[in-house]
Order: C-alpha cells, then structure tokens, then sequence
C-alpha cells in the first residue's frame, strides 16, 4: 500500500510566490519550517522566461524578510519610457534590479531550504482532489494529505486546470530574446537605463517592446522582448513575432539571428477566483499585472498575504479562506496592482495615434509631481527583522 504523508502546507511551485509563502511563514513563526513542504516539477536552477525586473516593491519585500539583495542583479538607476519620437525617464537609486529568473529562483529555495523548509525538486503534481477536511496530492513519487495547499504553478497552472477553476481570456502574451552586448559601447549599459517603448500600441500591440541590460553567466546580453497585455481581449491580436522583428530592426538586429522563447502570463483581477475550501492560489496561477507585465515583485507580495491567511486559518481552524480576497484587496501591493489593471484596460484602449500622443504630453507632467523625477531618488526600505537560519539554531 502506498505511504501517505499528512502536512500542513503543501506549496505546488518553487518559483517566488511559493518559496515567499513559505519564507513569510516562517517569518512568522520559525516552527513553521517542519509543516511545510514544496513541490515542483522543475529542479533549480532552471531556465525561465522573464524580464527579470526586480523593482522597489520586491526588493523592500525581501528587506521586511530580513534578506540582502545577494542574487546577481544589473542595477537600473533610469526608466526610459518611449512611444514614436517623444520619451521621459524615471529615475531611483535603485529604480530596479534585473535578474535572472534561473539564478533568483534558486537563491529563494537555497533561502527556503537553509530555514529547514523540505523542497522536493523534480517532482511533478499528477493529479489533485478536494475532500472536506483536507486536499489530497498525488505526485510522480507520494501522496499528501494537506490542510493547506498553495496553487504557485504559474499561469499555466496544472492545480487550476485539474479544479476546473474559473479560466477566462486574462492571459498576456510575452515573447524575448537575447543579444550579446558590448557593455563598453551600449548605452544602457554604461548609464544603467531599462527602456520601455510604446511605439507599437497604435498598431495592435497592448503593451510595449522593452531593452534589459543584464548578464548570463557573466557574459552581458541585452534582454529585449514584447509584452502584449490583451487587457482587452476583445481587439485583434498584434503579430508579436513580427513586431519584435521591426522593433529589432530599428536597433540594428535581426531575429533571425537569436532564439526566440515565448510565454503567457495571466493577468489581475478583483473579480477572479483565489480560493477555495483549503486552496488557495499565489503568483501568476492568481495574476499579475496587465500594465507593465511586472511579475517578480507581486508574486513575493502574494506570499505575504497568503502566509497571514493561512496562519489564520490554523488559529480559528476555519480553512474555507472566505477572508482571502479581502485581504489581497485591502493590501497596498494589491490595491496597486488593482490600479494597474484598471489603467491597462483605458490605456490599451487607445487606438488613435494622435490621442496616444496626448496622453504622452501629459504624463511627463505629472511624473515631474512625484519623487521618481530625482535621480537620487533611494526608494528602498531598511530590513526590519532577519530570518533565523535553521541549521545554525541549536
């Protein structure tokens, strides 16, 4: 007969919405470390397509964690935001950090692991059913029985699909390469600048083409992709691999020449489904946002919210997580990210170039209202508490 394993929690993903899960838990409570366990069907470090943007939202989530930045990051001190001839910049010190996915990833369950959280690499979720007073989880080696299992298994979540959860038209659509760079002439590298251009939104694009100075093993490349947001689903779909080709073209590369990767991203919504009766989701598997596509920092947000409701939870043995929504919109991270949707949905409305063109006369002018025009602008946060590493406890 097949040994079933009873835990706590039961996180279905390794990426930073379920490590930041399981980090916030123990946070909380050190003990919290032995109750856990992650699954994932990836073994670390592994490949994953992202922009790699870090911005102050994550990096002040992983400070409150009580973590240095010690990952390998490029230091972006200037946001440019384009669109046709017309461009202005934000700034901070940092503004954000690019990382790679592979290297970030890893570091996080190195984290999760050095506090005693058990990590179960390599192996994939085959199938997940419901019962009343727990959720049982058949893997490629066990079954568990979980009180709690959090779905972080990305947008293209098995958990969701096998729940037959709510499953609407919120995906973007996110496509990169990358080029080897000579750090010494490129201009986004000597001067620390990420580029957003928003050049193609009058040609069916609902998003924009972006430049990431960053490194691969030390060597510099640029990350260039498009983002496609799709916040209204209800438009023709832009050629995304035409569109980068032209966006390329203008910088004086052919895409002919890298391999192309492509990837969805479900996006936010107030509206959408994040729990049920000892379920809930973190991370893009919930989403993220449809404005600027920005992942990495929400999903470590996700994990603060949800290691509150599940702690929760377990004090008032009420697992129907009712309160979760509530919670996730009453958070500032939230309610930005709640912002953001409302402002794709308008902004990629605009169709008419020459209104596009308004609205870019006009956000210089109020971004000059806010801190992000001063380039010493540090909008950092000092760490307030460390974690307490368990193999260093006695």
């Amino acid at each position: 007969m097949e040994k079933i394993e009873t835990v706590d929690v039961l996180i279905v993903g390794s990426g930073p919405s379920g490590t930041s899960t399981a980090l916030h838990l123990v946070k909380s409570e050190p003990t919290w470390a032995k109750r856990i366990v992650i699954v994932d069907k990836a073994v670390h470090p592994r490949e994953k397509l992202c922009g790699g943007g870090v911005t102050h939202m994550g990096s002040n989530i992983l400070a409150r964690l009580g973590l240095p930045f010690e990952v390998d990051h490029f230091t972006v001190k200037e946001v440019r935001l384009c669109y046709q001839d017309k461009s202005y910049s934000l700034y901070g010190d940092p503004i954000l950090r690019i990382v790679r996915r592979d290297q970030f990833d890893h570091w996080l369950v190195q984290t999760a692991e050095k506090l005693g959280v058990r990590v179960r690499q390599g192996e994939a979720v085959k199938d997940i059913i419901a019962h009343d007073d727990y959720v049982e989880v058949k893997t490629e080696k066990a079954t568990f029985h979980a009180r709690v299992v959090v779905g972080a298994d990305g947008s293209r979540s098995f958990l969701r699909r096998r729940l037959k959860w709510d499953d609407d038209s919120r995906v973007a659509r996110l496509v990169e390469v990358l080029t080897p760079e000579d750090p010494r002439i490129q201009p986004e590298f000597r001067d620390g600048v990420a580029v957003f251009d928003f050049t193609y939104m009058t040609e069916g694009l609902q998003g924009y083409y972006w430049d990431f100075p960053s490194y691969v093993e030390g060597e510099p490349f640029m990350n260039r992709g498009l983002f496609d947001s799709r916040a209204r689903p209800e438009r023709p779909k832009a050629d995304l691999k035409q569109t980068l080709r032209q966006s390329l073209a203008v910088r004086d590369r052919n895409l002919d020449d890298y391999k192309l990767k492509g990837h969805p991203i479900r996006w936010w919504s107030k509206d959408g489904r994040f729990a049920m009766p000892h379920i809930l989701l973190v991370g893009d598997a919930a989403g993220a946002d449809p404005l600027f596509g920005e992942g990495i920092s929400f999903a470590l947000g996700y994990g603060d919210v949800a290691a509150e409701t599940i702690g929760d939870a377990f004090a008032r043995q009420d697992f129907s997580f009712a309160t979760y929504r509530e919670r996730l919109l009453a958070d500032p991270l939230f309610r930005q990210l709640d912002l953001r949707t409302r402002m794709a949905r308008f902004t990629y409305l605009l169709k008419y170039p020459w209104l596009v063109r308004l609205g870019w006369r006009v956000a210089p002018t109020i971004a000059r209202f806010t801190r992000w025009g001063d380039p010493n602008f540090n909008p950092t946060e000092t760490p307030r508490f460390k974690l307490v590493d368990a193999t260093q406890s006695t």
